[in-house]
């Protein structure tokens, strides 16, 4: 899965400068069936544009845009009133104090005028324009449903980050990274149904149903869902052990099911509040750890240097207990502390001077030899100033029992993809109040050469299902579109 440490651009960055040579797969130049549709100035192979890197005034300076608004009437005057009063309201109120005389004008949802789509290209930045349906009152502020196509779930749980910041939007904006955005809104309550739709060759999370309850426990966020995916980062506990919790309902479905129905989980009841999320990595995507120091071999070291047993095995007897999974969360989580302390050992000395060895029942001499020989690979292959040691860390994270996927999709298999995509979208018992996307193209999850084109098929789709009733224009956040939620 995810690492809840990996710094995006930077892990981009070096991926970059460390591929020297491509993989098999992505050396194919993949271009369109005749007669299919480009991106308008685009040939099919680039990248869409590269969002303009901000400087911090900048980001507060346009934060502060988008929240003014600039009424032309005086309907939207007092429209603008509404949100100004709504912007000094804190996000974490979900439920009004009883004593309070509540203006039934002012507190009555807003509806779109069409169906907004927001663009972005890192995947946690739709919280930017979901908080903001929030204040506006577009969205409800709490028990929400989000159907998220993607190759990869999002669930994991930010470690770093207090759970009590889950109410503070500007630390949920500025810390969260595209593999952890999600859980944070489930613990605050914004959500409590998320429908995961991935392909057959994502096997991150079992298909299913799965209610568990999500809380605090000494002020982190934790889990008491016994799935690998949360017992591999050790946010595993009891449900007697967390506090303020919240019910959650997790559905796991494989998109390219011809029997997948969506009035199985969305009814008229989530009308006003089914916000439909689509990563366009989930009709290709590439793990881009693979070519991390590629000519070290490095990935596949690192898979049996991160390894661990997992309680799968134990389960599928019929006989795992909550003990079992407390015992494999902990085991678990010592591990990645011991390796946490040695890779940023290495990082900040260069070498293994100094370094107490690990306790031999966490990390065996037999594991401790490869990291040795990985280092040494390393330094044989690489210059010493472009090893990255947290890198690696965060890299030897995702290699757990079922790992990040890797499919980049022919031209064949994306027409397939895109039919059983409209084909969802066709079967919707109510439209979505609004539409995320994201590129996931600078972190290298979507491959470059392709995203422009699945973009631009996915909006078409869109707007073949959704007609009148889609926005004229997309949202495209990653250009610096100046967008109003009051104007939509």
């Amino acid at each position: 899965m995810e690492s809840d440490m990996l710094d995006k651009e930077s892990a981009a960055a070096v991926l970059k400068k460390l591929s020297q040579s491509e993989s098999p797969e992505s050396a194919k130049k993949w271009v369109p069936k005749v007669g299919e549709g480009v991106v308008d100035g685009a040939d099919g192979e680039g990248a869409p544009p590269t969002k303009r890197q901000k400087t911090a005034d900048e980001k507060e300076e346009n934060s502060e845009t988008n929240l003014e608004e600039n009424p032309e009437d005086d309907e939207e005057s007092e429209d603008s009133e509404d949100l100004d009063d709504d912007d000094e309201e804190e996000i974490p109120l979900l439920i009004p104090a009883r004593e309070t005389p509540q203006n039934p004008t002012k507190n009555s949802p807003r509806n779109f005028q069409r169906i907004p789509v927001f663009i972005v290209d890192y995947h946690n930045d739709v919280l930017e324009f979901v908080y903001r349906c929030f204040a506006t009152r577009h969205l409800p502020l709490a028990n929400n449903t989000l159907v998220h196509f993607d190759s990869h779930p999002d669930l994991v749980i930010p470690r770093h980050i207090a759970a009590s910041s889950a109410y503070e939007k500007d630390t949920m904006l500025n810390e969260l990274s595209i593999e952890n955005w999600i859980m944070p809104t489930l613990y605050a309550g914004h959500f409590n149904r998320v429908v995961w739709l991935k392909n057959s060759w994502c096997q991150q999370l079992p298909t299913g149903r799965h209610d568990f309850k999500v809380g605090q426990k000494d002020d982190r966020i934790g889990v008491d869902c016994p799935l690998d995916y949360f017992i591999a980062d050790g946010n595993y506990c009891t449900t007697e052990d967390l506090q303020e919790v919240k019910s959650v309902e997790l559905q796991v479905h494989d998109a390219d099911n011809d029997s997948l129905n969506p009035n199985e989980f969305l009814t008229e009841k989530d009308a006003k509040g089914f916000v439909l999320d689509i990563d366009l990595d989930f009709f290709s995507t590439s793990n881009p750890f693979l070519e991390i120091y590629k000519d070290a071999d490095c990935y596949n070291q690192l898979k049996e240097i991160f390894h661990f047993e997992s309680v799968e095995n134990v389960k599928k007897s019929g006989t795992a207990s909550i003990a079992d999974y407390l015992a494999t969360a902990d085991r678990r989580k010592t591990q990645l502390d011991a390796l946490r302390t040695i890779f940023w050992h290495l990082e900040e000395e260069r070498n293994f001077e100094g370094l107490e060895k690990p306790d031999e029942s966490v990390v065996t001499p037999e594991v401790y030899a490869k990291i040795v020989r990985l280092a040494e690979q390393l330094q044989e292959k690489y210059p010493d100033d472009e090893i990255d040691w947290h890198l690696i860390f965060d890299s030897g994270s995702t290699t757990d029992n079922n790992g990040l996927p890797h499919h980049i999709s022919t031209a064949e298999e994306l027409e397939t993809y895109f039919a059983n995509f409209k084909r969802f979208l066709e079967r919707l018992p109510v439209p979505p109040v609004a539409i995320t996307m994201a590129h996931s193209a600078q972190d290298d999850y979507c491959p470059q050469d392709q995203v422009a084109f699945i973009e631009e098929r996915v909006l078409r789709l869109l707007r073949d299902v959704f007609g009148d009733r889609l926005h004229e224009k997309a949202i495209l956040h990653y250009m610096d579109d100046p967008w109003d939620v009051m104007k939509l």
